[in-house]
């Protein structure tokens, strides 16, 4: 191997990967390359090794006692704190053929003194290298914007009234339309009217508003086409001083107006894009397109470093108004004003990011009685499902009338849910309590929630079988820090649902339901619970932080699925992760352990049938 092949190959792996070329290239020259067979010793317990190994093939098990406490594989480096510390306890043995480089200890050290970035990492907590991570990720990030078309941002369909119109009827046509242009005929002519044209004639000019639309027109019209670059777009509104483009198909039609918020937008997060479209839509087909544009936006953010939590924060948010807006559009008056749609399960807790099971409601106002909700009810559900949101497999959706009834039929719910607590009883039980209100009246949402804490009191028997499923399933993690795969439909991949994320979400719940915090958001309730003192500070914080990489890392597979036009699910295959990555997973998971084991004592869980 070539010296600039084994640099390239140190380069990749962290903390390598933050030296200055002129360190890589030193350390480079300087390391050797060795080999292991089977059973070979490469460190011995109570030998302070000459180098730093980093595995190029092969695997290594690290023992203390003949107790194996560690794998390493490749790309892995082993042992830097016995080269700082000049101290090792324990053994380090190939268990198949095992190359090597080895970097000298001087060199290591020296480097070390030298770069601060790379001493730090091998002090770093896991949140410190939860941040290196998200900066190695903008690193890689290319201007994708740079390339993006005209078609691919919100173009205003187009709206034309004849020159003649008098303005005060084209201005009622705009806010039905919600729109902020006008595209207006005269002749074989086309000239454009917008809020702005509005105000400096109407306002300002005082030009009476029977006057026709035509009088303050703008026409010769600076255009681009769908297949234009929005860089382009972008200069020539800067360069006319304008705000409104016209956008014309390459037969020559026109296909509608880019307004430069929309342009604008696009090129920051697609987010206000989207709210523009929602708040836009007077259809159903309307709302599903801004509905679709969500997994661009997601992509957009989460390739740009943004934290997952804040991505889901700002989905959830679209999503609420998507839901808000399509159960306006379809339910009356009547029952907007005595009603209350829900959204509950991960909707509920703002952390579902792409679009999964449907998890909703209705209650409504006791006495009041609407004949054809269940025709209004499946026909909500059938439109979410048409927009991408799948069926519940549970059916808790609006459509199932268990999930769409008065208030006091609710709170009698509540009550079995409470006082008989089987398993189909406490799982209702955990979706229902973090629900949140969509649309309609949200007092009646909370009126229920009220009656569940007015419910609840020390029952020690009660919240061990509300924690219990939080020890359902097995952390992929083996004694020896190596994954647990899967053997057959999902071969060589784990469940990081099951795995690690639920566990945190329904323990946290458990503890935030024990005392009655009101907050949904899983990081929200742990905030809560360390402020309670239910939960050391520090532990808090890598409780958050691990939770938060285990839904990055199953975010980031699924985005991936969907670029090869794959299903997405909760599997992800660590073979796919960097050795960073692989190292961020592992400690996560020994995180989830240690919540475990501090929910099976704090609900006495080993002392419960």
């Amino acid at each position: 191997m070539s010296v600039l092949e084994q640099k390239a190959f140190i380069a990749g792996i962290p903390p390598f990967d933050r030296l200055l070329d002129a360190d890589l290239e030193r350390v480079a020259q300087s390391v050797d390359i060795a080999y292991f067979k089977e059973g070979d010793v490469l460190i011995e317990a109570g030998v302070v090794p000459e180098s730093l190994f980093i595995i190029i093939k092969g695997l290594v098990n690290e023992c203390n006692d003949e107790e194996q406490v560690s794998v390493y594989t490749v790309q892995d480096s082993f042992n830097p704190l016995a080269l700082i510390e000049n101290t090792n306890s324990n053994s380090f043995v190939a268990q198949e053929e095992t190359i090597c480089y080895l970097m000298p200890k001087t060199i290591f050290l020296n480097i070390l003194k030298r770069n601060k970035s790379f001493e730090n990492f091998y002090y770093q907590d896991l949140t410190e290298r939860l941040n290196d991570l998200i900066e190695q990720r903008n690193r890689k990030e290319v201007a994708s914007f740079m390339v993006a078309r005209i078609s691919d941002a919100y173009v205003q369909p187009p709206v034309f009234v004849e020159a003649e119109l008098p303005i005060t009827e084209a201005v009622k046509i705009m806010r039905e339309q919600k729109i902020m242009a006008l595209l207006v005929k005269r002749s074989d002519d086309v000239g454009i009217m917008t809020d702005t044209d509005v105000s400096n004639h109407v306002v300002l000019k005082q030009v009476p508003i029977t006057e026709p639309v035509g009088n303050i027109a703008t026409f010769n019209l600076i255009g681009a086409r769908t297949d234009d670059f929005l860089f382009n777009a972008n200069l020539l509104m800067t360069r006319n001083a304008i705000k409104h483009l016209i956008i014309y198909h390459p037969d020559g039609k026109i296909a509608g107006i880019l307004d430069q918020v929309d342009l604008l937008s696009y090129f920051s997060t697609h987010s206000h894009l989207i709210a523009v479209q929602i708040e836009r839509a007077t259809t159903t087909e309307q709302l599903k397109k801004a509905s679709q544009t969500l997994v661009s936006m997601i992509q957009s953010l989460y390739s740009r470093g943004v934290k997952v939590r804040f991505i889901s924060q700002l989905v959830s948010e679209l999503n609420k108004k998507i839901f808000e807006k399509l159960y306006q559009l379809l339910a009356p008056p009547e029952l907007l004003a005595n009603s209350c749609l829900l959204v509950m399960g991960s909707e509920g807790r703002e952390e579902q990011i792409l679009k999964t099971d449907q998890d909703n409601a209705i209650i409504l106002r006791d006495g009041f009685d609407y004949p054809d909700l269940p025709n209004l009810t499946k026909l909500i559900t059938e439109t979410l499902i048409d927009f991408g949101y799948p069926p519940c497999p549970g059916n808790i959706m609006v459509s199932n009338p268990f999930w769409s009834k008065p208030l006091k039929a609710f709170q009698d719910q509540i009550y079995q849910w409470v006082d008989s607590p089987n398993e189909e009883a406490l799982m209702n039980l955990a979706i229902f309590y973090d629900a949140q209100a969509i649309s309609g009246d949200a007092s009646l949402l909370q009126a229920a929630k009220d009656y569940l804490y007015k419910l609840l009191n020390d029952n020690q028997i009660f919240f061990s079988s509300f924690a219990r499923p939080t020890l359902s399933f097995e952390t992929p993690l083996s004694w020896f820090e190596g994954f647990i795969v899967e053997k057959n439909e999902h071969k060589d991949e784990l469940d990081m649902k099951k795995g690690g994320i639920f566990p945190i979400v329904h323990g946290v719940r458990s503890l935030a339901l024990e005392y009655r915090l009101t907050c949904s958001n899983t990081i929200e309730r742990i905030k809560a619970l360390r402020d309670k003192n239910v939960l050391d500070k520090e532990f808090a914080t890598e409780l958050s932080e691990a939770f938060g990489f285990m839904i990055s890392i199953r975010l980031d597979a699924e985005l991936e699925k969907i670029k090869l036009n794959q299903h997405y699910d909760n599997y992800i295959n660590p073979d796919e992760l960097n050795k960073l990555e692989r190292d961020l997973l592992k400690d996560s998971f020994k995180i989830v352990n240690e919540f475990k084991k501090f929910i099976t004592h704090h609900f006495r869980l080993n002392m419960v049938s």
